[in-house]
């Protein structure tokens, strides 16, 4: 079908090929070049040799607005261009300048590029040009698009989302011969025409929710408002305001609220007067105005029609006074589904009035909102003048999207090397029973599209990149599917690559592999062998696998990566040993460490079979109910079922948490001065000592001078109460204490207030408490008053260390030979690493462990029994970089 001119507007042919449609403006000459923009290329530059190709395009829209020629058109890729477009070069009537985003001929909107204004601005500014299509763009911008001064301009299957102040486009300042085609207004603003503007075609638009009047035209002569749809605007379809001489509006449909649906209301309006309509024509307007073919349907409270200031409430009652309209139709139309990718009033059959009814010989572009011609539906009569629906959209008997299918030659997934060439697959379903007609390809590496009546289709890129592939089916009506979307990957062509690295995964044996594959191809499973005859398959989206060895040793290990064409295998030995923090867990001559840092309580450990330390952690804080810079002393011993009970004095009372040496997992922070536990203290607690015997803990606390001592019965899971060993033992105030246990005793050795050494001793075999003045026997250690004491039984003998004089003493007690040694200066035999302000004293087997804090710095020391000798300090500090300590306390595990 040929359209004809109507009222001096430029309206475009159809084209007949393939069924599909030709862009509404002349195409380009053959010669014309193409400039391309891509943000999101690499490669991307504004200037320079070589700018605006598919290899090194255009960065910003505007870098090429500022060179296009006649003739040419500029390409924008899918992305996201923050800037306003300012467009002040023309084309000529043969060779116009066209703006293309998403892909021409296609559903609108698929991979369309957006072009967000920044604040105060627009997204495209037409001043003073001609001859210039501005199609397949969306939009974002305060003051959305600016056509000014302008002629010949094209504004095509563009999307204005959310921007304007009080208007998506508008058109001003004497333009002429401005047409706006197949766009969607959707959620934002509406066209404004003024400024003596004329000659502007408006058809084939869907403005749906927009927040004022979707076609506002003030003083515009030869304006066609054509197959439009209006869906919930706030303030009416269409208003003709001021001398808007020559005005048609026809072949719109205009719907405020959809009872069927649920979308009568509209939270995003203003009250809606009753002196709107929704079209409204002013008297300077009515006497040359042409209104006919509308379906009209208004809100309750509004009325359809405002005529030279006059509403009328129906069609017929419009028709009856004025003799306009006489083909409009009053019906509250159902649409289909919105989407969020297809926000679009699309009719349904129900619609039955709407379709095939509308007048062919108004002015328009010749195909609806999708690109669709008119088509006859069969199971409608026909009412109108021809077959063409009236509104935006076209039904035809397609349903859903076309079928897109990908692969790459020789593999399955659309990923591969240039040169790659892949394989489309194509096809549809039609309720109609239509066979086929056609599909356009865009492959979206800047190729010409494909039209093809073969639903198998190859293509080859030589250029690297996501391509967006975007197909769209044609039945033989010309009924269009809606565009389906795929994106292929062209790669440079380079080897498959395959790596691994291997690290211990924290706990023994067990060892994390990141795996690296690479490739142009896409990846697929895997394997890896562990080297110890046990593999796994790597999954193409896995970069890391855990695997656990048996036992330490050198094991080769082999990762194989895999893609769609090929395999590559890297072996490297792997050395299994143990970590530090791992080694320390493992059963053997260690020792565990409790000590407050700055702040903090933190926790180490040594195991001297494999001589190594394990750097401080933080002691996990679970159910913990003080702040950790509250610990006043700390105390620390493991019981024989490989748990080492870590007890603190802490804001007045006694706390507990366990670590297990199996697993190295630690246990919830309960209170041993809780009333389920040993119960409170007579008061708070100045320092605390443990000892364990077998299975059983005993907790002794310091307070006000006396000593308490409470016992926590693993077997049994029991707690005894607070024992006052002070009123036992017979044992004088204290300033310090330290416990040990020798063979089945328990000994609290004290510091007293008046300065002198006493063990109490708890003799379970007897049941009874005795206490003993070493100091009596031994004198006091040279070199001043003691300030700090530790304890620790080697076989039948109780060793004490004092600090005097910030110096190291040590005396042994045997209580198997019933005597004591006298004090031994154990700094002379170690070396002097100056003032001692933190000792504590482990044994483990016939061996003395020493831990000093000197300074915030840990130092140990061993005096080995066997060879009769002591070691000098090594600095535990600087092996295992400890932070600067305050308590101490060591146990062996």
């Amino acid at each position: 079908m040929r359209l004809r001119h109507v009222l001096g507007l430029t309206v475009a042919t159809a084209s007949a090929a393939l069924g599909l449609p030709g862009p509404a403006t002349a195409a380009p000459a053959a010669t014309a070049t193409t400039l391309h923009v891509n943000e999101l290329s690499r490669d991307c530059a504004d200037q320079g040799a070589g700018a605006g190709t598919v290899a090194r395009p255009f960065c910003t829209v505007s870098a090429a607005a500022a060179v296009v020629e006649p003739g040419q058109a500029v390409r924008v890729w899918p992305g996201d261009y923050p800037e306003e477009v300012r467009i002040t070069r023309s084309g000529t009537p043969e060779q116009p300048i066209t703006f293309l985003g998403g892909p021409v001929d296609t559903a609108p909107f698929h991979n369309a590029p957006a072009v967000r204004g920044p604040a105060d601005r627009s997204s495209f500014v037409l001043t003073g040009v001609h001859d210039v299509t501005i199609r397949g763009f969306r939009t974002f911008a305060p003051r959305g698009v600016q056509v000014l001064g302008s002629t010949r301009v094209v504004i095509d299957q563009n999307w204005y989302d959310r921007s304007g102040y009080q208007q998506s486009l508008h058109i001003g300042e004497g333009s002429d011969h401005v047409t706006v085609s197949r766009n969607s207004f959707n959620h934002g603003y509406g066209l404004v025409v003024d400024g003596a503007a004329h000659h502007v075609l408006v058809t084939g638009n869907d403005f749906s929710r927009t927040s004022t009047t979707g076609v506002t035209a003030t003083g515009v002569a030869d304006l066609a408002v054509t197959n439009n749809t209006f869906a919930l605007t706030c303030f009416g379809s269409v208003l003709l305001d001021g001398d808007s001489p020559r005005a048609v509006v026809k072949n719109n449909i205009a719907v405020d609220g959809n009872a069927k649906s649920g979308q009568a209301d509209r939270p995003y309006c203003s009250p809606f007067g009753d002196d709107q309509a929704q079209i409204t024509v002013s008297a300077a307007a009515a006497p040359t105005a042409s209104v006919d073919y509308n379906v009209v349907h208004a809100k309750s409270g509004s009325q359809p029609y405002k005529w030279a200031g006059t509403r009328y409430a129906s069609p017929a009652a419009f028709a009856a006074a004025t003799g306009q309209g006489t083909h409009d139709l009053d019906l509250d139309i159902e649409y289909s589904a919105m989407t969020p990718d297809r926000p679009f009033n699309r009719l349904t059959p129900a619609a039955a009035g709407a379709i095939d009814s509308a007048d062919p010989t108004a002015p328009g572009v010749g195909t609806d909102l999708f690109g669709q011609p008119a088509l006859d539906h069969p199971d409608v009569a026909n009412t109108g003048t021809g077959t063409r629906d009236r509104g935006a959209h076209e039904l035809g008997g397609m349903v859903g999207e076309t079928r897109l299918e990908i692969t790459g030659e020789g593999v399955t997934t659309p990923k591969g090397p240039v040169p790659f060439t892949v394989v489309a697959q194509l096809g549809f379903d039609n309720s109609w029973n239509l066979g086929p007609g056609a599909y356009l390809v865009d492959f979206g590496d800047g190729s010409e599209p494909v039209r093809t009546t073969d639903a198998t289709v190859r293509h080859t890129y030589t250029s690297t990149g996501f391509h967006p592939v975007t197909a769209t089916a044609v039945d033989a009506a010309g009924g269009r599917a809606a565009a389906a979307i795929s994106t292929i990957q062209a790669n440079p062509d380079f080897p498959l690559l395959a790596s691994f690295n291997a690290k211990n995964a924290g706990w023994p044996y067990t060892y994390e592999f990141e795996l690296s594959g690479m490739s142009p191809y896409a990846l697929v499973d895997g394997t890896i062998d562990f080297g110890d005859g046990n593999t796994a398959v790597v999954h193409s989206d896995t970069d890391r696998v855990t695997h656990s060895y048996a036992a330490a040793g050198t094991y080769t290990v082999t990762f194989t990566a895999r893609d769609e064409a090929r395999q590559r295998a890297v072996s490297r030995e792997l050395q299994v040993t143990e970590t530090p923090s791992l080694a320390v867990l493992k059963p053997g001559e260690r020792v565990q460490v409790l000590a407050t840092g700055y702040s903090s309580l933190l926790n180490s450990g040594a195991h001297y079979g494999y001589g190594v330390w394990a750097p401080f952690t933080s002691v996990p804080a679970d159910g913990r109910p003080f702040p950790e810079n509250a610990v006043t002393s700390t105390a620390v011993g493991s019981t024989d079922d490989g748990v080492v009970h870590n007890v603190v004095a802490a804001a007045g009372r006694i706390h507990i948490t366990d670590r297990s040496m199996a697993d190295g997992s630690w246990s919830r922070w309960g209170e041993v001065t809780a009333g389920y536990a040993a119960g409170p203290l007579p008061g708070a607690p100045q320092q605390v000592a443990v000892a364990a015997m077998g299975r059983k803990l005993h907790v002794l606390a310091l307070v006000g001078g006396r000593v308490y001592q409470a016992t926590g019965d693993w077997n049994s899971g029991t707690w005894s109460g607070w024992g006052d060993v002070t009123s036992a033992s017979g044992l004088h105030g204290a300033a310090r204490i330290t416990a040990a246990r020798n063979g089945n005793s328990l000994h609290v050795v004290a510091l007293g207030t008046d300065g002198r050494v006493y063990d109490a001793e708890g003799n379970y075999d007897r049941g009874a408490w005795s206490s003993g003045d070493v100091t009596s026997a031994l004198g006091l250690p040279s070199g001043g008053p003691v300030t700090q004491l530790s304890a620790a039984s080697i076989g039948s003998t109780l060793h004490v260390v004092a600090t005097a004089g910030g110096r190291l003493h040590q005396a042994s007690g045997d209580y198997a030979a019933g005597r004591w040694s006298g004090w031994g200066d154990v700094t002379a035999a170690t070396g002097d690493r100056g003032s001692v302000e933190r000792v504590s004293a482990v044994a483990i087997g016939n061996r003395l462990h020493l831990y000093t804090v000197v300074g915030g710095f840990l130092y140990s020391a061993t005096g080995d029994y066997d060879r009769g000798a002591w070691s000098e300090w090594a600095s535990v500090s600087a092996a295992v970089g400890a932070p600067t300590l305050g308590e101490l306390a060591v146990t062996a595990s």
